[in-house]
């Protein structure tokens, strides 16, 4: 977790936060969406696969962009003509994202206190969270994988919010296509 003040730039494991800081800090609202690629912008700019620096600061590294359309790629080749936007190389990835999706949600705070599990009031020790952070980027998904990895997160875990909140038959009406075939691949895994 990454936070920048005025006075400082904070940087944190996952690991060590509270359990209980989830639920608070995500509207319902959110846990209901589906669209966490903003599938209907002609560009989208963030962080989801873009390369970490070794500086390890998000507020310096280059961030990813996608380009849905041709107004999309109109818009960028503006911004690059007027020296708005410097282009960097394309996103790459390695490492697979299913089990790791799958592991994070079934530790997952929201999903624990949906299924009546218990929520951990502490996260990790700092020492074990930064440990189990370097763990993870060197052993589990990069790049545009990282990116698979948090998508299918957020999609499985707002399922299941959708599907306890609203009930199946509801949840699968409201839910899209592309994220009901995301769900469907990890129910049959």
């Amino acid at each position: 977790v990454h936070v920048k003040t005025e006075e400082s730039y904070i940087k944190k494991p996952y690991f060590v936060l509270p359990g209980t800081i989830a639920e608070p800090s995500i509207a319902k609202s959110c846990l209901a969406c589906f669209d966490y690629t903003n599938s209907l912008a002609d560009v989208v700019v963030g962080y989801m696969g873009a390369p970490l620096e070794s500086n390890g600061r998000m507020d310096t590294a280059y961030q990813t962009l996608t380009i849905r359309n041709e107004r999309g790629s109109q818009m960028v080749q503006t911004a690059v003509e007027a020296s708005r936007l410097e282009l960097g190389e394309i996103a790459q990835g390695q490492g697979k994202h299913e089990m790791t999706a799958s592991a994070t949600v079934s530790s997952d705070s929201l999903v624990l206190a949906m299924s009546g599990g218990k929520v951990k009031e502490e996260g990790l020790p700092m020492v074990v969270g930064e440990i189990m952070a370097f763990v993870m980027r060197s052993i589990g998904p990069t790049g545009v994988n990282f990116a698979r990895y948090s998508i299918d997160y957020h999609i499985i875990r707002n399922y299941l919010h959708i599907l306890d909140e609203w009930g199946e038959e509801r949840a699968n009406v409201a839910m899209p296509a592309y994220s009901r075939d995301i769900v469907e691949k990890y129910l049959k895994a």
